[in-house]
């Protein structure tokens, strides 16, 4: 099964005409595309809108080649005891990996795939439930990377400076901590995976 998450800006016309070969690939099992208001965007992920108790990892991947398919077979499929409500495989490039006129933060770019997974559970659960995210992520590692992208950081990676700068590279780094010197000398916005001002 696929899920695909479709947004455009454009007439809803136009918009039509280009999905309609997705439309025809395969038997469509559930389709909600239609005009919405921004209001409603969160409809596109079918995200929870609602606060929960949940522990998540990612790890981006350099390939996603038949072993690294029959590997997550092995570590999320009916046997595998795996206990995430959610592990998907996300494929980037295209307009991800464009370099855009003025520089920005992403440092992503250039990586093909990202696997994400989550756990739901109260927090007497989290040892366990890390450890299971663990094991997907772990036993991907073959295929894992050297990089990844700050979108998915979980609340237990980047926790000190370093960290932070692992996930950003150092020159985009340096210069987002240039800027928040200039726009936030005080730190306020600081409630994430921090970068300090310069």
């Amino acid at each position: 099964m696929i899920h695909l998450r479709i947004g455009y800006l454009g007439p809803a016309a136009d918009g039509a005409e280009l999905i309609a070969p997705l439309r025809a690939a395969a038997p469509v099992l559930i389709d909600l595309v239609g005009e919405k208001p921004f209001t409603s965007i969160g409809e596109i992920h079918m995200d929870p809108v609602d606060p929960m108790p949940y522990f998540d990892r990612r790890v981006c991947l350099e390939e996603f080649s038949e072993k690294t398919a029959q590997a997550l077979v092995e570590l999320t499929g009916p046997e595998s005891g795996c206990t995430l409500v959610n592990v998907e495989i996300r494929a980037l490039g295209g307009a991800f990996d464009r370099e855009p006129e003025f520089p920005n933060s992403v440092p992503s770019r250039g990586l093909p795939y990202v696997v994400f997974g989550f756990a739901v559970g109260a927090p007497d659960q989290a040892e366990k439930l890390r450890g299971d995210l663990a094991r997907v992520v772990d036993g991907l590692a073959l295929w894992a990377a050297g990089r990844n992208m700050v979108n998915f950081l979980s609340p237990d990676e980047a926790t000190d400076t370093e960290g932070v700068r692992a996930v950003y590279g150092a020159e985009r780094y340096d210069r987002l901590a240039a800027v928040k010197r200039q726009y936030d000398p005080a730190n306020v916005f600081r409630f994430n995976h921090n970068i300090l001002p310069a």
